[in-house]
């Protein structure tokens, strides 16, 4: 019997105990769970602290500026420049397309068989006629000069080449109208004219034995400068006019 009530004591005290126990562990406070977003909160937190900190120390740092990469073409290397000698432009002009581009043209023949359209040639001066021409100079006496009648005087006339053909010794200057104050009708050339070049012509004459008169107020001598096969040179020809008078 006495066993009996110290068992039960010691159930009652057991579970008087437990009662204790659990009541103690009910009242303790409960470990709080994270939270896992506020972790990265405060994460990124300290990552803008730790920026800020290295900007005010270095406040004048630039961010690197990044390398761009410069890639190689296949674009060839332009070709060295070639200077093309332009040729000269001929006397009469080219005849061009409608787009502008030069059309080579027959080059017409003159009849004396000398082509009108070549370009001169550097022997050739400045100002040159192609064929046969000459450029009066001057003449000896002037126009109108006086003579006593059957006065002798010497005539001396002045032409210049201005063609593209030389004038031999075969070339005369020829008496070919008017009054004739001489026996001498052909006046030969004495030396070779080259295109630029000048000649002279050179030959005694003597005034007529007559005076002029109201219908006939001055003499006058037409000559002509012609080639070796007798053929005028163009603008070739010259006159001498004189005034005849008594004493």
């Amino acid at each position: 019997m006495k066993t009996l009530k110290t068992t039960g004591l010691i159930a009652i005290l057991c579970t008087i105990s437990s009662l204790v126990l659990s009541a103690c562990g009910a009242g303790a406070p409960a470990t709080p769970t994270a939270d896992p977003g506020a972790v990265y909160t405060m994460a990124a937190a300290t990552v803008q602290a730790q920026l800020t900190q290295a900007a005010a120390a270095n406040p004048t740092a630039e961010p690197p500026t990044p390398t761009v990469e410069v890639k190689a073409t296949n674009t060839p290397a332009p070709s060295p420049t070639v200077e093309m000698a332009m040729q000269p432009t001929p006397p009469f002009g080219n005849v061009t397309a409608a787009a502008g581009t030069p059309m080579a043209t027959a080059l017409a023949t003159s009849a004396s068989g000398i082509n009108p359209y070549l370009a001169p040639t550097s022997a050739q001066p400045a100002g040159y006629k192609m064929g046969d021409y000459a450029e009066w100079q001057y003449n000896i006496p002037a126009d109108n000069a006086i003579y006593y009648p059957g006065n002798a005087f010497q005539m001396e006339v002045g032409f210049k080449n201005v063609g593209t053909i030389t004038w031999t010794e075969n070339y005369a200057l020829n008496f070919i109208g008017g009054t004739q104050m001489s026996g001498i009708t052909s006046i030969p050339l004495k030396t070779t004219v080259k295109p630029g070049e000048k000649a002279i012509f050179i030959t005694d004459l003597h005034a007529p034995g007559e005076p002029n008169t109201a219908n006939t107020p001055y003499y006058k001598s037409l000559w002509e400068l012609v080639n070796q096969s007798g053929a005028p040179v163009i603008n070739g020809r010259v006159f001498i006019q004189i005034i005849v008078k008594r004493e």
